[in-house]
């Protein structure tokens, strides 16, 4: 299930402490999501999901230290409950960066009483490719305390 590892992508695994089924409640509930998107460092000022194929999702982000404003958003192309969500991927900032549309897939595997989490990200562009990696690890950190509280 997992797409080929191209040049342009990037991956993080982890083993989260929480059972599958918390751990798809936390990524997919707005309420929840909300605590979590885009990791300790920063501020959701708001976000809006649509997990069904064809949906959209749109979150804004202010990092805490510059009060800088990011937008990100997209369509989801796959969604199978409590395994998989595919979906594009575009940022933009409030200072007028902005960055090709990318692609994330984010499985979800139950193992006992934990889940598997594997995030892929492709089609990004050389310079952000270790930034990404740093803000996925920090989010999967922050889902699974958050589903460790569900």
């Amino acid at each position: 299930m997992t797409p080929t590892l191209a040049a342009d992508t990037v991956q993080v695994r982890r083993v989260l402490a929480a059972p599958v089924a918390r751990v798809w409640r936390v990524w997919t509930d707005p309420a929840l999501a909300i605590r979590w998107s885009w990791g300790s460092q920063y501020d959701t000022v708001s976000i809006d999901l649509d997990c069904r194929p064809g949906g959209a999702w749109r979150q804004e982000i202010r990092d805490r230290k510059t009060g800088e404003r990011w937008f990100f958003d997209g369509v989801f192309e796959r969604v199978e409950r409590e395994r998989l969500l595919v979906h594009t991927f575009h940022f933009r900032s409030d200072r007028g960066t902005d960055e090709p549309p990318s692609l994330v897939w984010i499985e979800f595997t139950a193992r006992g009483d934990r889940t598997e989490l594997v995030i892929t990200h492709s089609r990004l562009e050389e310079q952000h490719r270790a930034g990404t990696v740093q803000g996925w690890e920090d989010i999967a950190g922050v889902v699974e305390r958050l589903a460790g509280e569900e």
